[in-house]
């Protein structure tokens, strides 16, 4: 079986700036985990494109190259990326796409497989777009009633109750932390929305609540789901969101894991498409640490 493993940031596909760094590290560990344990499979063979000359690349990959069993694309700018990613999906068994969801780039690069005629791993487009919108994910979650942080889509003229305040803005198809800002107060978010008008539907605002930050991953196909074990991450506001690690397995009593099992099934339960390696993560607020919420859903 040939499997073409294809991680956006590290594939060449873009230029790398500054702020996408620590991203490239992550989709590097991503890129890295994936292939040595693909290549631990007997008969399996790997490809993938990474960039040339790309800092991160990790001495896994470099010492596993010369295997036969492993092919890797030096890509030297993004117009040769695109030839080379449509070549490796029409000869691969099966394609593994990993992307950010911003710009939907997990969901146009997944259809640029699937209209190569490639078999993909991993959630329908329709998931896909669903769990990339944070708006529209709360929505159905506050619709079907599954617990998650209270939402707001910015406009031009909300009605922001003062209870968002100290309040997140998010962009509503972010990832990896990457703009977020503390709002203390209303005056706060009066002065973003002069600022950046014309961008309001672009974001959301969310009460800032103190508690754990965990994370945890489904293996999901049709008929089962294999949960892992739930880690906390380390994350310091000090001077905006940094991400400093994180610890695997986090400490909670049975209960609250038990709590959080249920609510990730039920959350399954209703997005059916959510098939492949999918990350969730979850708040236990300090004001109520044995009610799980969700944060966010991320097929990869």
């Amino acid at each position: 079986m040939n499997v073409f493993v294809s991680e956006y940031l590290c594939s060449g596909a873009c230029e790398v700036s500054g702020r996408d760094a620590s991203l490239l590290t992550e989709g590097a560990a991503m890129l890295e985990a994936i292939v040595t344990d693909l290549l631990a499979i007997p008969d399996c063979t790997v490809t993938t494109c990474v960039r040339e000359q790309m800092p991160v690349l990790s001495a896994v990959l470099q010492q596993a190259e010369p295997s036969p069993r492993l092919e890797i694309y030096c890509v030297p700018n993004p117009d040769a990326e695109q030839p080379l990613f449509e070549r490796a999906c029409q000869q691969a068994d099966v394609v593994w796409v990993i992307a950010p969801e911003f710009e939907e780039l997990l969901v146009s690069r997944t259809e640029r497989a699937i209209q190569s005629g490639a078999q993909v791993v991993g959630p329908d487009l329709e998931t896909m777009q669903l769990t990339a919108d944070k708006w529209r994910l709360f929505e159905l979650l506050r619709e079907r009633g599954l617990p998650t942080i209270p939402t707001l889509l910015l406009t031009n003229e909300p009605a922001v109750s003062a209870d968002f305040f100290p309040g997140l803005i998010k962009h509503r198809f972010g990832a990896g932390g990457l703009g977020l800002q503390i709002l203390e107060g209303i005056e706060d978010w009066q002065t973003i929305r002069a600022e950046s008008a014309s961008e309001c539907a672009n974001f959301i605002l969310q009460p800032f609540l103190a508690g754990r930050s965990l994370s945890t991953v489904v293996l999901a196909d049709a008929e089962r789901r294999e949960l892992f074990p739930i880690g906390e991450q380390r994350i310091s506001w000090e001077s905006g969101f940094a991400y400093q690690g994180g610890v695997i397995p986090a400490k909670l009593s049975h209960e609250v894991t038990h709590s959080i099992r249920d609510l990730i099934s039920r959350a399954c339960d209703l997005l059916p498409g959510l098939v492949g390696y999918v990350g969730f993560d979850i708040l236990l607020p300090d004001t109520d640490p044995a009610s799980p919420l969700i944060v966010e859903i991320n097929p990869r």
